[in-house]
């Protein structure tokens, strides 16, 4: 046990002046900057928080040379207050030294603005689960953990940017509760309050909404389009902006009288909580190979988390690599971790767009019970709604063929309980927390190993050409097999000398609508229409076009915007050593496309006379 825990549970207090209570009784953290050093720390999501980003937080511009020994000398301090039995000189410890950083480890219960986040989350599940009456006092526990401002009085930029941001938590909080309170008729108790409020925060408008909609159904609809009118004049004057649409949209609603206006109905249960979701397709037959993939994507979504990002682990690759068969495969393996429901979106339209967000958000909250009537319009305020569902539940989203990071970033849950496995084309770069797991085709052995395990049979006759007019590509070994198996008894020879033909080889490796040419095209015609893409897609196709010994000369001479625009959208290959390459199915494809395109161009050719 850790020598500070050992002389009695420690307490950390955020939500107003920073206080640490060891066994119930209160101990002195030192001077302000001090102080403030240790809320750098607290707010590190125990993760290390280099000493130079400390220096940062606490004396901003205003750092001086002394700055880095000061740093050293306050976490000297902080072991004393915290860790009084700790031996001198040890790095490690509750306050351990990681680097040229330092690492604050917090426990379960031991911060107070951890166990208000938890009870918010907690509230936001009873509301969706049809227990607004329950989430309500659940919130009233959550405010009352504030003493005030937070972080009260500690010095320095870091301290000053978060006092921001945990009053707008605390604001936001405010609102849900005034929401549940409303939900439940109790507006006549609400009215005074929430004047209150909204006088201290004028430009504040759903608040403003809150206190419109409870005058109305306390039967004063004369002050409730007063203060739509107030909000209006400041808004103009004091930003040049008008009220949001749903604020003007809520003022004609009590113009006309909006029956619907006037009785509040509480959410009913669905089955989100009823019956958890369970929608991953079935498991890929004869999944060989990617050991090292499949160790990675698994470890990384059951490795849970308190605190911190959603742990999300994407799957990047060009078409028809394996992507899909490895999340659903991982998914499989993973699933009894995740009690709460499994949740599966496709992120693409069947014509292969991608999807709209908004129209994906209302899929995934209707999933998990929220009717169509009931869910918001907006795509923000559902985005919204699927946190506070998934908030504080074990769920894992699998969400295939992600388009970019933005329309991956819109579909996130925040809780760190769930896990989101994606797949894309891209790397997706930039999002929070994100582990990229890139596939490239099979090697030799393991291409081999596939096909035998999807005949079902050892070695036969011609297998080798089989094989290798496939390169590696999981999708066209599966086509391939998949013709083998529709002719029995006659052998691979046809089939071999079938794909050893450039001009059949394509329509050999179709499955059904999804071979890879139709992959292919997929990923051409997403190019076709992304910014930079037509310039790239040409140089695609002139490196089609080139001979075989001219290619490496043209791939390294390729401008790096194309290059990276190729790779992201699945038509280049990216090697180890960050040189892009080009997939022999791939130069097939893009030239078959040159010549149906020039056929075509020779049939809409005017006729000489």
């Amino acid at each position: 046990m850790d020598s500070a825990r050992a002389a009695g549970p420690l307490r950390y207090e955020l939500l107003g002046p920073l206080v640490v209570r060891r066994a119930g009784r209160e101990v002195d953290p030192g001077p302000p900057m001090q102080r403030a050093v240790l809320a750098v720390l607290l707010l590190g999501a125990g993760e290390p928080v280099p000493r130079e980003q400390i220096v940062r937080a606490v004396w901003g511009a205003r750092a001086g040379a002394t700055a880095p020994g000061l740093v050293a000398t306050y976490v000297s301090r902080l072991r004393q207050v915290l860790e009084p039995d700790r031996p001198r000189r040890t790095v490690d410890g509750l306050l351990a030294t990681r680097g040229a950083g330092y690492r604050l480890a917090v426990g379960p219960g031991e911060l107070d603005l951890h166990d208000f986040e938890a009870a918010r989350r907690r509230a936001g599940e009873c509301r969706a689960a049809g227990a607004p009456e329950q989430a309500l006092a659940v919130l009233d526990q959550a405010l009352a953990l504030w003493r005030g401002s937070g972080l009260d009085g500690l010095p320095g930029p870091f301290a000053a940017l978060h006092r921001g941001r945990l009053a707008e938590l605390r604001l936001s909080a405010v609102e849900e509760r005034f929401e549940l309170a409303l939900l439940l008729g109790h507006h006549h108790e609400a009215v005074a309050e929430l004047g209150l409020l909204a006088v201290a925060h004028p430009a504040r408008q759903r608040l403003r909404a809150l206190l419109m909609l409870a005058l109305h159904r306390a039967g004063r609809p004369g002050e409730a389009l007063a203060v739509y009118g107030q909000t209006r004049q400041f808004l103009i004057e004091h930003q040049g902006l008008e009220p949001v649409r749903e604020l003007t949209r809520l003022q004609q609603r009590i113009l006309r009288s909006d029956p619907a206006l006037e009785q509040p109905v509480a959410p009913r249960p669905g089955p989100a909580v009823l019956c958890p979701p369970a929608q991953l397709p079935s498991d890929v037959p004869g999944f060989t190979g990617r050991a090292g993939e499949l160790r990675v994507v698994t470890r990384s979504l059951v490795a849970g988390r308190r605190s911190g990002p959603v742990p999300l682990v994407v799957v990047s690759g060009p078409p028809g690599v394996g992507k899909t068969a490895l999340a659903v495969h991982a998914a499989h393996r993973v699933r009894e971790r995740f009690p709460d429901g499994q949740l599966y979106a496709a992120l693409h339209e069947p014509d292969g767009t991608p999807g709209d967000v908004g129209v994906l958000l209302g899929r995934l909250l209707a999933d998990l019970g929220v009717e169509r009537r009931a869910q918001p319009v907006e795509p923000e305020r559902r985005a919204a709604l699927l946190r506070s569902l998934c908030s504080g539940r074990r769920l894992l989203l699998v969400l295939d063929d992600v388009a970019d990071a933005g329309q991956l970033a819109a579909l996130l849950p925040g809780s760190p309980s769930c896990a989101v496995l994606a797949t894309s084309r891209g790397r997706l770069t930039g999002l929070p927390g994100a582990r990229g797991v890139p596939l490239d085709v099979l090697p030799a052995a393991q291409a081999v190993r596939l096909w035998r395990r999807l005949l079902g049979a050892p070695e036969l006759p011609d297998e080798e050409r089989v094989v290798a007019a496939c390169a590696g590509l999981p999708l066209a070994l599966r086509a391939a097999a998949a013709r083998a198996a529709a002719r029995p008894g006659r052998g691979l020879g046809p089939l071999a000398a079938r794909l050893a033909d450039e001009s059949r080889r394509l329509a050999e490796l179709g499955l059904g609508g999804r071979g890879v040419a139709q992959a292919l095209g997929s990923a051409e015609w997403r190019l076709d229409r992304a910014v930079g893409g037509p310039a790239a897609l040409a140089a695609f196709r002139r490196l089609c076009r080139c001979a075989p010994g001219e290619l490496a000369g043209r791939l390294a001479a390729l401008p790096e915007e194309h290059a990276e625009l190729l790779v992201e959208y699945g038509l280049l290959l990216a090697s180890p050593d960050g040189r892009p390459r080009l997939h022999p199915l791939t130069a097939l494809y893009g030239r078959a496309a040159d010549g149906r395109r020039m056929e075509s161009r020779c049939h809409r050719a005017p006729q000489s006379p």
